[in-house]
């Protein structure tokens, strides 16, 4: 193995005072050496205590005038001078004290360009937390499919190369990964994010595969997600986003779709009716226990009822008040 390397954690943060401290614990818990380690924030306007926090944990802390996650990122980039970036969220934290010698070794391989780790539930995240760990979000679930998680891609990729420490499957052979610049993505640099893709955050992991680049799938190195407290928790931030898809043609959902297959750009479209039906995602949960023996699958059908309601919700209520605006212009 060569120079050790240099890592460059990033993280954008906006009011998180109550989750970074777990996050920034688990960092410096790290048995890498801490001289290899620098932690940059970009940080969105928070009036919490925010970034006394980070910089207490020896953070430099950059301002994000734009405030959103995805920007703010864009900014870290930058600004990072390792050599290799690790993406985080307030939300995270990393589970093994190896997880950074992880890396290390699996980058070590320099045909290495990016590298993502096990994303992983505790016994203090609630079922919906674990249901998303597991398989995302009900919405890319349906569109991606096997293609979704490490936990399928052995059924979904032929393996084009296996060391000790990591696995690289053939992304470009099969169908696109869901696969983000989140939860612990960590990338060679110097990096950038790709002009007009500023707001999103998978579309320049796609770049990376449609290119050819190698992206490694590491086992080993884990990072806790503790991404929303109950499943009220999780309508409240999806609701928005369901609305913002509503009425912006150019989220970055609706710009990926545009480079897919039409199958995918359909199913993106059933999907509303899919999830609500609770006969299909019930059928499609039964197979998929009955496949993985993952008790994650018993929550399929109601997390996607749920998600479904919440969609149609949103619908209805932008529908009434478009009906509204025509009657005051009458």
């Amino acid at each position: 193995m060569g120079p050790a390397l240099r890592f460059s954690l990033i993280f954008p943060t906006l009011n998180e005072a109550a989750r970074l401290p777990g996050m920034l614990e688990s960092i410096r818990n790290q048995r890498y050496p801490r001289e290899l380690v620098e932690l940059l924030v970009a940080d969105g306007g928070s009036t919490d205590e925010t970034v006394a926090i980070a910089r207490a944990f020896g953070a430099e802390v950059l301002h994000n005038p734009l405030r959103r996650a995805e920007p703010g990122l864009g900014m870290l980039f930058e600004r990072a001078r390792g050599d290799v970036a690790v993406v985080l969220a307030a939300d995270n934290a990393l589970r093994n004290e190896d997880f950074l010698e992880q890396l290390a070794r699996t980058f070590a391989d320099s045909k290495i360009v990016a590298a993502f780790p096990n994303v992983e539930s505790t016994s203090q995240d609630c079922a919906t937390a674990r249901y998303f760990n597991a398989f995302t979000d009900p919405f890319n679930h349906f569109l991606y499919g096997g293609a979704t998680s490490p936990a399928s891609y052995h059924r979904t990729y032929r393996v084009k190369r296996r060391a000790h420490d990591y696995v690289v499957y053939d992304f470009a052979a099969g169908p696109t990964p869901l696969i983000a610049l989140a939860q612990g993505f960590a990338i060679r640099l110097p990096y950038r994010k790709p002009p007009g893709h500023e707001e999103d955050d998978v579309a320049p992991v796609e770049e990376l595969i449609a290119r050819g680049d190698d992206v490694a799938f590491v086992p080993e190195a884990r990072v806790e997600h503790h991404t929303v407290a109950s499943l009220r928790d999780a309508l409240r931030k999806f609701g928005p986003r369901f609305r913002a898809r509503m009425i912006d043609a150019a989220q970055p959902v609706w710009s990926r779709l545009q480079s897919r297959r039409g199958a995918q750009r359909l199913r993106a479209y059933l999907w509303p009716f899919y999830s609500v039906s609770f006969v299909l995602p019930s059928i499609v949960a039964l197979h998929g226990l009955a496949r993985d023996r993952r008790s994650e699958w018993l929550l399929h059908p109601f997390v996607s009822a749920a998600f479904g309601f919440e969609f149609w919700r949103q619908a209805a209520i932008l529908g009434i008040e478009r009906v509204k605006q025509k009657v005051a212009r009458a």
